[in-house]
């Protein structure tokens, strides 16, 4: 371990007094990474970001390690939605850093399938801070994501995004609820056949999101016993998920029982 990394990992442990007490026994990256997981769980900006910056500070003693600026870039992705509304000047900027920390481990891997397709997503998130650019990064984003699936066709993380992308592309444009179910219902295929990862690096994230955006596009679809399902399937991955159970399942459960309820 370098001098310099060794300081940014002291330095980067005040930042993860909210992580969970077995992490004590983990490596710093994989302490990082679970705080994070927590802090998104709770669908808060503020959380996010100071997990976030556990990330950057290592990132900063070691700027070649792809997984640093890919966990970073992930929180970017995490947090834009969360800060859109209030601090939309604010959200993009982290759309703009997301898509550098992607540029920076695509600079050391440029075949990482997983960097490839939060780019896309990240790209895909620019699109509503500046709608013009929308023929250029539409483009870009599907042939990352086109990209990304064919480097890992069995990476249900890469297939999820994909899945997400779909959902909110206009019909026109081969998207929509009815198009994108047959993709999540693949990702949770594929989540299906895989185990935690055990690396200390390695993305983890995703099982839940695949589940509850298989919700999402179920409720679009008016299909609201699959949406309660899959919100439910969620919580048993995940039952601190603030949005499904304090939202999105209520919702369903609404609609279910012949209450108003958004799709």
């Amino acid at each position: 371990m370098t001098p310099r990394l060794r300081l940014a990992l002291l330095l980067a442990s005040s930042l993860l007094a909210a992580a969970p007490a077995h992490a004590q026994e983990m490596t710093p990256i994989a302490e990082a990474r679970e705080a994070l997981n927590a802090a998104v769980s709770t669908y808060r900006a503020p959380q996010v970001l100071k997990a976030r910056a556990t990330f950057e500070a290592m990132a900063a003693a070691d700027p070649k390690a792809v997984p640093l600026h890919y966990w970073i870039a992930y929180a970017d992705w995490r947090a834009v939605p969360l800060l859109k509304g209030a601090e939309r000047d604010k959200a993009e900027r982290y759309v703009k850093d997301g898509l550098d920390q992607c540029e920076q481990a695509l600079g050391v891997e440029p075949a990482n399938a997983e960097v490839l397709a939060l780019k896309a997503s990240l790209q895909g998130l620019a699109i509503g801070f500046d709608p013009k650019s929308m023929m250029t990064l539409g483009v870009q984003s599907s042939m990352n994501l086109r990209r990304a699936a064919e480097l890992q066709p069995a990476n249900p993380r890469v297939r999820l995004l994909l899945a997400i992308n779909v959902l909110h592309r206009p019909p026109e444009f081969g998207g929509g609820p009815a198009a994108a179910d047959s993709v999540f219902r693949r990702a949770i295929e594929l989540f299906a056949k895989i185990s935690d990862s055990t690396g200390a690096a390695a993305p983890d994230w995703g099982r839940e999101d695949a589940h509850l955006w298989a919700g999402r596009c179920a409720a679009k679809l008016l299909d609201w016993p699959r949406a309660r399902d899959q919100y439910r399937a969620a919580l048993r991955v995940n039952p601190a998920n603030v949005w499904v159970r304090d939202q999105l399942l209520p919702e369903a459960e609404k609609a279910l029982a012949g209450e108003p309820a958004k799709p």
